[in-house]
């Protein structure tokens, strides 16, 4: 008989095997006597099958696993579960507290696993002193994330954080400025393990907002911090140990507190080490900025392990900044400069960025890969440029509008993209193709081998243009071109060639070298061709209006002088018909229509346009065709 085990000893669940309705009475006492026996009898039993089943489970394959093996496994599991922010919603208990609920041997290994239990988040305070106490001694990972209005549970938990700073390795806090103000004064202890410090102070809707100062925080003793992301909050900068960051973080800083590009460069001469730097719009701009150059160490402050840096700034700060930092040839660098009124010579950014970019010695060469991909995309507020090392990565968006004072463009790191430049124009008149032009000379492009240029009708490109920046590249192999910049193109595609038209009868053939000689693939995408060749000017004959037939014109010159391309993409172009198609198969190896005939006409107003644009909103108020949305649902 198996040995008698007390059913009051046995986990509530085993309790539960006993008869339901069996209560002692004064008739038949001998009854529940007997059903308790019975009921210690399958008690035993039950623990005898568990028996089983842990010495079943020791002979699978997983359990041959060493308990360090499975606890590395456990911990990457809490690590994942943690790290995904929307995981974490409305959690009690930790996620991966099921591990220990698989059988013995998990849960063996699990809570003799320290490191598994320091993963912290706001939960129940049951649930807080629990993980605590399991995480031993452990260094802690903690983040905290509060709203506006009573946060009770959050205040119970970041005192109990504060009064363990010097177990806390990674912190991360997302708090309102209220609670800032009042809460971050308690991390006033030293914290020695302290490596990542990340502070998002969030603005109570007030533009006016000054950050939040951070004073004699963990009093100064942060020997291990490598990691430090701020964001509207400000640090007075001898407050912190800073010589062993290899990330630094700095956004959002509203004036008075916004840091002069003098401070800055004071600030990063004591992080030798860095890595990463990010710095948005969290320096001043103008005159004051650029006026203060003379009052910096003539020495240019050098980064030399450098290898992510993003700025948004004022254009002028932009610039200033650049000027004075060495930056590392194989520095991944996003820059965005945000217009200014008193400021319109962008002409002052080219020489900066051939610092940095136009890289002309063989040595320097070798060290970094070649530019192989160019996107450009201009309308008549921005200007945006993608320089990538991939060969056909012509599809890279630049950066959205809806993302353009946000770091929606970090995302692209480790992409080969060693340069990504926004540039707000604003409404200023500046020459915009002269600016596109300026920043490709900038950089080097000798290799580059296919390019795709973007522009809407505020911003044509003349064939000024298509001559001076791709015309002379002799690897270039693929040009996809969106918008209006058929009447500058056609004429370069055979260079002195013009087109049959009455306005050039009697043009003498150039003997300019052909454009883009490698060239071997085309793609025209919403186009605006016209009916008939038809010069935009009389005095410039080249840039005219182009017809389907200039078009065939330059591709035919080009086949005759043994430059043929060998395809050619055609895609929502206007007055493209199938009699064009069939003419330029005659002189291109592969042509590749979408079909769609678009004529003038079809923009007309009409009852039934007026119908369709109130309906789904097209040309209308909430969608501009030609703008700076429609240019991003491209990429």
């Amino acid at each position: 008989m198996a040995p008698r085990i007390l059913v009051a000893t046995l986990p509530r669940p085993l309790a539960l095997l006993t008869t339901p309705g069996a209560t002692p009475t004064a008739s038949n006492p001998g009854r529940t006597v007997d059903q308790a026996l019975i009921d210690d009898d399958i008690a035993a039993l039950h623990l005898s099958i568990c028996s089983l089943r842990t010495r079943r489970n020791a002979l699978s394959p997983i359990s041959c696993l060493p308990p360090e093996i499975l606890a590395t496994i456990f911990t990457h599991c809490a690590r994942h579960c943690y790290e995904v922010p929307q995981s974490r919603s409305g959690w009690v208990a930790p996620f991966w507290v099921n591990v220990s609920y698989t059988c013995r041997h998990w849960r063996d290994v699990a809570l003799n696993c320290p490191s598994l239990w320091t993963f912290l988040f706001v939960s129940s305070p049951r649930w807080t002193e629990e993980l605590f106490s399991r995480s031993k001694m452990a260094p802690l990972k903690i983040r905290i994330d509060m709203d506006h209005g009573k946060q009770t549970n959050e205040r119970k938990f970041f005192e109990k954080v504060a009064a363990h700073a010097e177990r806390v390795r990674d912190l991360s806090l997302k708090l309102p400025r209220n609670e800032a103000e009042e809460l971050l004064p308690k991390l006033s202890s030293r914290a020695p393990l302290l490596q990542t410090l990340h502070i998002n102070v969030k603005r109570s809707g007030y533009l006016s907002d000054s950050p939040v100062v951070l004073r004699d925080l963990f009093n100064g003793d942060t020997p291990a911090l490598r990691t430090l992301e701020l964001s509207n909050c400000h640090l007075p900068w001898s407050s912190l140990a800073l010589s062993g960051l290899t990330t630094l973080s700095l956004s959002e800083l509203a004036s008075p507190s916004q840091l002069t590009v003098v401070a800055l460069v004071a600030m990063l001469r004591r992080m030798p080490h860095l890595v990463h730097l990010n710095v948005e719009n969290a320096l001043t701009g103008g005159q004051s900025t650029l006026g203060t150059q003379s009052s910096l160490n003539s020495e240019d402050l050098d980064l030399p392990h450098l290898s992510r840096f993003a700025l948004i700034a004022p254009f002028s700060t932009v610039i200033a900044f650049l000027s004075r930092v060495k930056i590392p040839l194989k520095t991944e660098v996003r820059l965005r400069c945000r217009s200014e009124h008193n400021n319109k010579d962008y002409t002052a950014l080219y020489p900066p960025l051939a610092k940095i970019f136009n890289v002309t010695s063989e040595t320097q060469a070798h060290l970094v890969p070649a530019i192989q991909t160019l996107v450009v995309q201009s309308n008549s507020s921005r200007v945006c440029f993608v320089f990538s090392t991939s060969d056909r990565d012509c599809d890279r968006r630049p950066f959205s509008s809806a993302s353009y004072y946000e770091s929606h463009h970090l995302e692209d790191w480790g992409c080969d993209i060693p340069l990504k430049l926004d540039i707000d124009v604003g409404l200023l008149g500046v020459d915009v193709e002269g600016l596109i032009g300026g920043i490709c000379r900038s950089v080097s492009l000798t290799h580059l081998r296919s390019a795709h240029v973007c522009v809407d009708s505020s911003t044509p490109l003349s064939s000024t243009f298509w001559k001076g920046t791709l015309g002379h590249l002799q690897e270039l192999r693929f040009l996809r071109v969106t918008g209006d910049s058929l009447q500058g193109l056609t004429s370069v595609l055979s260079f002195g060639q013009y087109h049959r038209s009455e306005h050039c009868d009697g043009a003498s053939e150039s003997s300019a070298p052909i454009f883009a000689p490698s060239l071997a693939e085309l793609g025209l995408d919403c186009a605006e061709f016209s009916k008939d060749c038809r010069p935009r000017a009389l005095a410039d004959p080249e840039n005219c209006y182009s017809s389907p037939s200039c078009l065939y014109d330059a591709l035919s010159y080009r086949k005759a002088k043994g430059y043929a391309l060998q395809k050619l993409v055609v895609n929502e172009c206007m007055y493209v018909f199938q009699q064009h198609v069939s003419e330029w198969k005659t002189v291109v190896d592969t042509v590749e229509w979408d079909g769609v005939m678009r004529m003038e006409e079809d923009y007309e107003d009409s009852d039934e346009e007026d119908e369709y644009e109130e309906e789904y909103d097209y040309d209308g108020d909430g969608y501009d065709p030609y703008g700076v949305d429609y240019f991003d649902d491209i990429y």
